[in-house]
């Protein structure tokens, strides 16, 4: 299982790899890397979701 902080590595990697909007139209892989990038950073954000909550629960 990928952390937070790799998920969010990896969605940059992914956004990265889409050139500007001023270069023209996207293509559909340039969609599709950026799709991915979103959901792995929702994927983030809900690992530190559930991490907080048990730092919470644990006390």
């Amino acid at each position: 299982m990928s952390t937070a902080a790799e998920l969010r590595a990896r969605a940059a990697e992914l956004e990265n790899r889409v050139p500007p909007v001023t270069a023209g139209p996207r293509t559909d892989d340039e969609r599709m890397w950026l799709e991915k990038a979103t959901a792995l950073r929702a994927e983030a954000d809900r690992l530190d979701e559930s991490e907080t909550a048990d730092r919470t629960t644990e006390k």
